[in-house]
């Protein structure tokens, strides 16, 4: 249970640490330019979308660090939340290698690789708290 406990604050880390580098995407990916190009709607769909999406990562870090025990406990609502975080960043990997340009993945060769580990250590750490058996 402790290593469990370990991991998962490990994976509420790596979640704010992924929520902390949308900081510096908008530059690295030039948003502005590119945003530029499409009307206001969708610009601000974008934006939005973006927005929520780190504040759904900082929910997920906040509901991991604040209640790892809970989730690693293998009961209800825990076991559930565990699932579905698990569901959410095990279709993450996937987007990340086979829908993401292959040219800016190429040129940004760390960060593709950084992001795409992060989605298969998260989908591993919380389908451990969701699906190991407790003895």
């Amino acid at each position: 249970m402790k290593a469990l406990l370990v991991l998962l604050w490990l994976a509420g880390l790596v979640q704010i640490l992924i929520a902390a580098s949308n900081l510096f995407l908008p530059r690295k990916l030039d948003y502005q330019a590119n945003l530029e190009r499409v009307s206001p709607i969708i610009r601000q769909i974008f934006t939005v979308h973006s927005v929520y999406i780190v504040g759904v990562l900082l929910l997920f870090a906040a509901l991991t660090l604040g209640f790892a025990s809970d989730l690693a406990s293998g009961k209800g609502l825990g076991r559930f939340l565990a699932a579905g975080i698990a569901v959410f960043w095990l279709f993450r990997a996937p987007v990340q290698l086979l829908y993401y340009d292959a040219s800016l993945r190429r040129a940004n060769r760390l960060g593709d690789i950084a992001f795409t580990t992060a989605a298969l250590f998260l989908t591993v750490a919380y389908g451990a708290a969701a699906f190991l058996p407790r003895g």
